[in-house]
This record gives C-alpha cells, sequence and structure tokens, in this order.
C-alpha cells in the first residue's frame, strides 16, 4: 500500500513539536542541574560562616582571658609595689633622743630638743628592728615579682646595713656604738630608703 505524502504544512509541525520537545526536556535537565549547584554552594557557604563564627568566638574568649590575666597581674604588681615603698616609708621614720634620757622614758626629749640625737627607729629600739628583718626576708624573697628599679632600691637599703650592722639592744648609748648616731650615717640612710619609695612611687603614678 503506497505510503501517501505527508503535506509540507504538516511535516513543518511535527518537526517543531520534536525539536520543541526535546528543548524543554533538555531546558527542564539545566534547571534541574543549577538548582542543585545552587544548594551546594549555599551549603559551603553556611559552613563557611558556622567555622568563621567559631573562629571569632575562641579568639574572642581568648582575647577576654588574656586582659583577665593581665587586670590580675597588674594588681599584684600594685600590691607588691606599696609593699616596698611602705618599707621605705619605714625606714625613715626618725625619734630624737637626749643623751643621759632613759630608753624607757616616756619624754625622750625632756621637753625640748637641746641637745637631742636624731636617730632612725630602726636604730634605737630592738622589737623594731626585729620586725624590720622579717619583712626585709620576705620582701627578698619576691623580688622577682616587682619592677627591678624598686627591687634595686630595695637591695641598696639592705647593703647598707650589711655594711652597718644594728646596733645591739635599744637606745642611745648602743646606736653610738655601732656608729648609728652618726649624723652623716643617717643621713644616708634616709637618703636610700628616700630614693626607695621614690622609685616605687614613679611606677604607681602610672595606675
Amino acid at each position: 500500500m503506497p505510503v501517501k505524502p505527508v503535506p509540507a504544512a504538516v511535516a513543518g509541525l511535527l518537526a517543531g513539536l520534536v525539536v520543541g520537545g526535546a528543548a524543554g526536556i533538555a531546558l527542564g535537565g539545566g534547571r534541574g542541574a543549577a538548582s542543585g549547584a545552587d544548594g551546594e554552594a549555599a551549603d559551603l557557604l553556611a559552613s563557611m560562616a558556622a567555622r568563621q563564627d567559631e573562629r571569632l568566638g575562641r579568639l574572642t574568649r581568648e582575647a577576654d582571658e588574656s586582659a583577665r590575666l593581665q587586670r590580675e597581674l597588674a594588681l599584684a604588681l600594685f600590691y607588691r609595689l606599696q609593699e616596698f615603698r611602705r618599707f621605705g616609708l619605714e625606714g625613715q621614720i626618725v625619734t630624737w633622743i637626749v643623751p643621759g634620757a632613759s630608753a624607757g622614758s616616756g619624754d625622750p626629749l625632756g621637753g625640748s630638743l637641746a641637745g637631742a640625737v636624731r636617730l632612725p627607729q630602726l636604730a634605737a629600739d630592738a622589737a623594731t628592728r626585729a620586725e624590720w628583718r622579717a619583712v626585709s626576708e620576705r620582701l627578698a624573697s619576691i623580688g622577682a615579682e616587682v619592677d627591678p628599679t624598686v627591687f634595686s632600691a630595695f637591695e641598696d637599703v639592705l647593703e647598707f646595713v650589711e655594711g652597718r650592722p644594728w646596733p645591739e639592744g635599744s637606745g642611745l648609748a648602743a646606736a653610738a656604738v655601732s656608729g648609728w648616731a652618726d649624723p652623716a650615717t643617717v643621713e644616708a640612710w634616709l637618703s636610700l630608703n628616700r630614693a626607695l619609695v621614690g622609685r616605687a612611687d614613679a611606677i604607681l603614678s602610672g595606675f
């Protein structure tokens, strides 16, 4: 049975339908692939953002911890400086004793400065010296916790005492025998203690 030729108009219509269908299928597949790629990119960006947030959180915690430690160190240094400063101030305390006055007298000056001798309180009183020695030993053991310039001034005070031992006992007579009643010795001692306080104050002024 002979096949009838398809009219040109019908053939063109059929070809258009075939091409259109193929293009539709291809476009649909492309859209699906693009949608999948977009999802993967979104997941990657979300993962990167999460890692970034975690890193920033860790850095913030580390910064907070470092700041806390810095505050604690600064506070500890402040108290250490105050201890060395107080040590220097106590070294500057002086007493005046009139020759011949009793060491236990309620008024060693006898109501007048005439003829009185100026002594560091430490040189005049054995009990005060005992406390000073205990404090000096403790401060010497924590020298690494304070500014080197302050500790150096502290060591100068101790070296002065090593070269001029404290009196044996209390009162003017004991101080005179040991050389601590000498005005030049007294002034040198006071000067070293002033230097210690001055160095501590120089750093404390920055707090």
